[in-house]
């Protein structure tokens, strides 16, 4: 024990008799009576933390008989003195822990009397008085002792031992925890105490300091050039010792201030800090609705992609409890708070939580009026439904409760005439939304019903028919139609067919200027009259030309909007297929009429989406990566940021397709030149983007052993990954 051999030595000096469990103290020498008093309390106090209670109100007794007696200081100096003991004591020494719990203990129990333990009991305005006098006398004498312990302890908090830093630290942050009012002397003197042990060589010691700071919070002054809240912010951002770092988090006061900052630590390095924000920051803070979406958004992704599963299991247990029971149990209205119209993660927190909340599976019901009157959340729900019981192998669930197929094709065509209709932007954004997730809903099901699937075919067939639908929508189409279609020629066939009705748009659009053509010469015709030019003093040749130019502007505006339509097409259905290019005549046919004319395109977003449908149409065939890698290099060289990053992907993926087969073939290139031209991107250019793109196909080509590594590429890679940990940290 810390002062057993002292409390032994007190003990057989002094004679400490405690009577019929009213304390009262007797002994030849009270001073010597009330320090051995003391000593046998302090070391009963250090056996068990279960005594605790009991033996403050002993101490608080021998205290009030103390200061009764005018011993009052001498009590104080055998408090402290016993005190003193401890703080040499190693932080690993449990008795001195128990001192520290029972010094804290003592100060919160006298200052818990007060006037409310004295006041018992009264029969009279006299007793009343007298209790009041009483009452002041010991909160003067409380007052005193804890100014007293206070003072005491400050004068060791720039001790050079960092054990005694420590213990002193320990027991002010303790003490401040439990008492009341002081005056502005000593508060000053604390906190700048605090303050200078919060920058400590020893984490221990400012874990300590951050701990009595943190019962300071909310007392500056306005004047203050230092808040207290700015300095544990500043410990929070920048201590490089986690267990600093996350005892600012779990004792710093929660505003709209210190909040984002608190939420921060979810991507923390350290793994217990990231989990101490899901597991009690967020319930601290209480209502999720309290934090904008946006945070809302940031918190979900860092803990749903935390890659240590504690965390991990932390954040979904946050979002399946805590998140849910702040809206009543109702999902619908958890999903609007996460703005699904919006949100990158909401589909991954839905899945989440159908696994943390299986009871949540049997419940849920989507009666035919529900799909009659689809909102964003209601339409969300059912595709995560559906997607969810797909992946987890309950096919039964899903066809129990989702319609048949072809009432979802039915569904669809409601809700894409809406789209013809509505002219509202805000309203088009939503029923857009609701239409894709309609369709995602479609390719989660069984098309062994002939009439569903020749259903969905049409009603698919006409989506893509639609130019001015989003890419979204006719990503997921076609996506269906690979499904529903049985062979992949045929896929292939409706496809191409497809756009061809709408490239063939362009060709009306000409149709269509030739007519203004004939109106605008028959305009002419009658502006340059004689009649006209005497009335007018001149010919208007002005007006008509620039019509004439702004119908040749919107045609050129049309025929690019409709070949990145066209591209965009054919660049979903070449990522849906396998088979080989020169077996497709379809294929083939399409590579000539639209893919290679848009690679020579002067319009650039045109030109950029055609490279990449050719990149994709190499992949197929090994001989046309041959005749357009080259061509791929030129981009790189030539090309701006967009275009060489769009080139690295395809360089990388036509060798990852075909292998080093491709580089071995007598052509003029060869590894080497590959090799120069990915570590030009890396070391040479000054985009981060491609550099990045760069580095990524390279260590794809390593792991596929397409190159052969080498001391100057993995320092490369080392150099870049290095120079960007910030951008490259994970999300």
């Amino acid at each position: 024990m810390v002062t057993e051999a002292y409390y032994q030595r007190a003990s057989m000096s002094d004679d400490v008799v405690l009577r019929n469990g009213d304390s009262n103290v007797t002994a030849k020498d009270p001073s010597s009576t009330f320090a051995a008093a003391t000593s046998h309390i302090f070391q009963d106090a250090q056996r068990s933390l279960t005594s605790h209670r009991k033996l403050c109100i002993k101490l608080r007794i021998v205290q009030q008989q103390a200061s009764a007696r005018g011993y009052e200081g001498e009590f104080n100096k055998k408090f402290t003195s016993l005190l003193n003991r401890i703080l040499p004591i190693k932080k690993s020494e449990p008795a001195a822990e128990k001192i520290v719990k029972f010094c804290s203990h003592f100060v919160e129990y006298i200052n818990s009397q007060g006037s409310g333990g004295q006041a018992n009991n009264l029969d009279s305005d006299a007793d009343m008085m007298d209790v009041d006098d009483e009452v002041e006398s010991a909160s003067t004498t409380d007052y005193r002792f804890v100014e007293f312990l206070l003072q005491h302890l400050l004068k060791g908090i720039d001790a050079k031992s960092k054990v005694v830093r420590y213990r002193v630290c320990q027991l002010l942050a303790s003490i401040v925890q439990s008492v009341g009012e002081i005056d502005d002397d000593l508060f000053q003197g604390l906190r700048s105490a605090f303050v200078r042990r919060l920058h400590d060589k020893e984490s221990s010691v400012r874990v300590q300091a951050v701990m009595g700071l943190s019962r300071l919070q909310g007392t500056d002054d306005e004047y203050e050039p230092e808040p207290i809240t700015e300095l544990l912010l500043n410990s929070l951002q920048h201590d490089s010792k986690a267990d600093v770092r996350r005892a600012v988090l779990l004792n710093l006061d929660k505003s709209n201030i210190t909040i984002p900052y608190a939420l921060e630590r979810a991507r923390d390095v350290d793994t217990s800090t990231r989990r101490c924000v899901y597991a009690r920051v967020l319930s601290d803070i209480g209502d999720f609705r309290l934090l904008s979406i946006g945070m809302r958004e940031k918190v979900l992704s860092w803990g749903l992609n935390d890659r240590d599963a504690s965390v991990r299991n932390a954040a979904v247990k946050t979002f399946a409890t805590g998140w849910l029971e702040n809206t009543g149990n109702d999902i619908l209205e958890l999903l609007e708070r996460l703005d699904v119209l919006n949100s990158n993660v909401a589909e991954q927190a839905m899945k989440e939580l159908f696994g943390y909340r299986p009871d949540l599976m049997k419940n849920l019901r989507f009666p035919d009026t529900l799909w009659e009157n689809l909102t964003a959340e209601t339409v969300f729900l059912a595709r995560s439904f559906a997607a969810y019981c797909r992946e987890t192998g309950m096919e039964d669930v899903l066809e129990d409760k989702m319609p048949e197929v072809t009432k979802l094709g039915f569904y669809i065509e409601k809700y894409s005439e809406f789209l013809k209709v509505e002219d509202n932007a805000a309203t088009t954004v939503e029923q857009e939304f609701i239409l894709e997730q309609l369709i995602s809903i479609t390719s989660n099901m069984d098309f062994s019903d002939e009439i569903g699937r020749r259903k969905i075919f049409n009603v698919m067939r006409d989506i893509l028919s639609e130019k001015t639908l989003p890419e979204s929508i006719t990503e997921h189409a076609i996506c269906v139609l690979r499904k529903v279609c049985i062979r992949e020629r045929d896929f292939c066939q409706v496809i191409i067919e497809a756009i061809s009705d709408m490239h063939d748009q362009i060709g009306s659009d000409k149709g269509d200027l030739k007519d203004a053509d004939d109106s605008f010469h028959s305009a002419l015709s009658v502006v340059d009259s004689p009649a006209s030019v005497a009335s007018t003093g001149s010919p208007r040749r002005s007006d008509t030309g620039s019509r004439r130019s702004s119908l040749m502007e919107e045609r050129v505006l049309r025929e690019v909007m409709i070949n990145l339509k066209c591209l965009h097409i054919a660049q979903c259905m070449l990522e849906n297929i396998e088979g080989a290019l020169k077996d497709n005549l379809a294929l083939m046919s399409m590579l000539e009429d639209l893919v290679i004319p848009s690679v020579r395109s002067h319009e650039a977003p045109v030109r950029e989406r055609g490279l990449r449908c050719l990149g994709l149409c190499c992949l197929l065939d090994k001989e046309l990566s041959l005749e357009n890698i080259v061509l791929f290099m030129h981009c790189f060289n030539k090309g701006h940021n967009a275009v060489q990053v769009e080139a690295l992907q395809i360089i990388c993926d036509i060798l990852i397709s075909h292998g080093r087969a491709l580089l071995d073939d007598e052509n003029e290139i060869d590894s080497v030149i590959i090799r120069k031209m990915f570590l030009k991107g890396l070391n040479r250019c000054d985009s981060f983007e491609v550099q990045f793109a760069a580095a990524l196909s390279l260590s794809k080509l390593l792991m596929a052993e397409v190159i052969t590594e080498d001391q100057e590429i993995t320092s490369a890679i080392s150099d870049f990954v290095s120079e960007n940990k910030a951008r490259l940290k994970w999300n």
